[in-house]
């Protein structure tokens, strides 16, 4: 997709295999399957493999045994071949596109035709006007994407296609849109035609109601046409559903991310230095395999691609920085905390990264990829905040590992890699060691603020009656439904939701302040949220972070943000910006829930909801509320304190 635009990171969302990106032209096109990556075409020799497989190849130890995957590999990059100069490495490697959906319509006539999904060009109409793409598609909750069934809806039965036309009468419903085929006999269904009026209404589950297609009996054909033609799976029992190519919900993407974390046990240089090779080392997914299985195999692996890159080193020392790596879990520390209460696989791992970001880490030579710098919280902070740290430094790696439609998995970890093989390859590896899934690095930098535990508690307390009214069961349900919140591994309660509520909602809040301040724009400004409710190891803290360095660089215009001198000012304005919005009273009053999924209360576009790659939730689990109250009642806010001390 070398002429298409797309960068890098847009390959692991929003544009991941499966997805349907449309192109500066308006013509919509399915992103292939992992099978098709890396290669480059050869007119006379076909598909080629790309030179140096290595040059893609990342490593990052705490995902890799999160996913179960061994391997991670960087989306190519596309490196044009000038003519009479020598071709760079692994030149022309694309991450190929297919014509979806194949069905086009004639913009005059509102005839309709099919083309073929690998079509390079579409010829010229005939009569004037062009061949327009189809508007809808249609999708099931099993992953699969389908052409929208035009013949089985109206119960066409010719042996062709060429009757078939699309007429829309410029309605705002689906209604004033009609398919018919003038080469069925004259009386029957298909000459009649038929609207698409109910086709994109989801089945309720409660009603028990059968679905425009159900009605009609026409199943999913369980189609995939990012891993080809033929790569259709039959028997699909998840009931069919029309959309359009633009619809959010056709396609969410799962990926996962990871702050790449040293080991800060105690070691020699030697061993500190040759960890450090290691995981950046194109060999270290398959080590990590090898070193579960035979050891001494592991080693002389290991030693050998050392070895490609100039490096003797004696195998005594490199099983020692090997067991360094995968045996000793990054960030854990005799000194930190053990939480009571067991927590899920995803907080256990959020929880790492809290542990190591509230330190200070100030050793380049040793510790390269993350540098944390204790900064001095403002004395009239001191009663909301407990720790700010200056993240001078940090290496982000996100993987994508499938995606969902229409309704986002709640718990997508356990089927893995299972699912991620069937899903995003044609032909799945049949060695585990070869396994592997797409992932992108990110360079930056950023803010960590801890907010204070006694003032939490106070708070939670002085307000326990107005929490309750406002946290109805109904809403903790619909917030615990949201896996990205992370909740607790048992049943979440207003303690742990009204926690959550007020760090997720003071990260957007500053988020929304910073852009002015720091030269960033939103869509390149990130969040992290570490909560917890645990009575022994509580958490209430976020990161606020870059999240494009490679588009916008890292030059420090973030951090300087939380130098004493401009951090309380700065969130002094912040939420002086937050305690209105222009849809108050309305925003804030407690309707029984805003957004999608009903997750939301105080939150909307006008106030403190990010763009979705900004928000780890994709903007669920918001209330304004919680940090500065509401307009008719303030006192609730947490931090009511710093508002009404606010010069105005």
């Amino acid at each position: 997709m070398g002429g298409k635009q797309i960068r890098i990171g847009q390959l692991i969302a929003p544009f991941g295999p499966g997805s349907i990106y449309t192109d500066r032209r308006g013509v919509p096109h399915v992103v292939c399957g992992l099978d098709h990556w890396f290669h480059r075409y050869d007119d006379a020799r076909g598909f080629l493999a790309c030179e140096d497989i290595s040059e893609f190849q990342r490593f990052e130890p705490r995902l890799a045994a999160l996913l179960h995957v061994h391997q991670f590999r960087s989306p190519p990059d596309f490196r044009t071949v000038r003519r009479g100069d020598q071709a760079p490495p692994n030149a022309l490697l694309t991450v190929p596109a297919v014509r979806f959906p194949s069905w086009y319509r004639h913009t005059t006539t509102g005839r309709m035709k099919k083309f073929n999904l690998d079509a390079g060009r579409i010829p010229p109409a005939q009569g004037g006007g062009r061949w327009q793409p189809v508007r809808f598609v249609s999708v099931c909750e099993g992953g699969h994407l389908n052409e929208f069934p035009w013949k089985d809806w109206i119960g066409c039965t010719c042996p062709n296609d060429d009757g078939l036309h699309l007429f829309d009468f410029g309605g705002s419903e689906l209604s004033s849109i009609r398919v018919s085929c003038d080469s069925c006999p004259e009386g029957s269904p298909g000459r009649k035609g038929k609207s698409l009026s109910g086709t994109t209404v989801r089945p309720n589950p409660a009603e028990q109601k059968p679905t425009a297609f159900e009605k009609e009996a026409i199943r999913c054909p369980g189609e995939r046409p990012w891993l080809g033609s033929e790569a259709t799976e039959e028997s699909c029992s998840y009931p069919l559903v029309a959309a359009l190519i633009n619809q959010t919900n056709i396609y969410f993407p799962r990926t996962v991310s990871a702050i790449l974390l040293p080991d800060l046990a105690e070691a020699d240089d030697e061993i500190v230095a040759l960890r450090n090779e290691i995981i950046n080392d194109p060999a270290c997914g398959t080590v990590k395999t090898l070193w579960k299985i035979q050891k001494t195999f592991a080693v002389s692996v290991m030693r050998d691609s050392l070895g490609k890159r100039g490096m003797r080193v004696d195998d005594a020392v490199i099983e020692r920085a090997l067991e360094n790596v995968f045996d000793n879990p990054a960030g854990a520390s005799q000194q930190d905390i053990k939480p009571a209460a067991p927590e899920s696989e995803l907080l256990a791992f959020r929880r790492s990264e809290f542990n190591m970001l509230r330190r200070s880490i100030n050793d380049p030579d040793h510790v390269p990829d993350l540098r944390v710098i204790n900064a001095a919280v403002p004395a009239d902070l001191g009663p909301w905040i407990a720790k700010v740290n200056l993240v001078e430094r940090l290496r982000e790696t996100r993987v994508f590992f499938g995606f969902d439609r229409l309704e986002p998995n709640r718990n997508p970890l356990p089927d893995m890699p299972e699912s991620a093989a069937k899903q995003l390859f044609r032909s799945p590896p049949q060695d585990p060691l070869e396994m592997w899934l797409p992932a992108v690095e990110v360079f930056g930098e950023g803010i960590y603020i801890e907010l204070a535990e006694e003032g939490i508690a106070a708070w939670q307390q002085q307000n326990a009656e107005w929490l309750g009214h406002r946290l109805d069961d109904g809403f903790l349900v619909r917030v615990q439904g949201v896996y990205q919140t992370l909740p607790p591994a048992g049943e979440i309660n207003r303690d742990w939701a009204s926690r959550y509520l007020l760090v997720h909602s003071l990260a957007h809040v500053l988020i929304n302040q910073f852009v002015f301040e720091c030269g960033y724009s939103t869509a390149a400004l990130r969040e992290r949220l570490f909560v917890s409710s645990d009575a022994v190891a509580p958490m209430a803290s976020f990161m606020i972070y870059t999240a494009a360095g490679d588009a916008e660089g890292t030059l420090g215009g973030l951090v300087r943000l939380a130098r004493p001198e401009s951090l309380s000012p700065l969130i002094r304005r912040a939420l002086a910006r937050a305690s209105w919005c222009s849809a108050d009273p309305v925003c804030s009053e407690k309707m029984g829930g805003q957004g999608s999924q009903l997750a939301n209360l105080a939150a909307c576009h006008a106030c403190i909801l990010l763009p979705e790659t900004s928000c780890e939730t994709i903007n669920h689990g918001l209330d304004r509320a919680m940090v500065v109250g509401t307009p008719d009642n303030r006192g609730v806010g947490f931090m009511f304190g710093l508002i009404s001390a606010f010069s105005w």
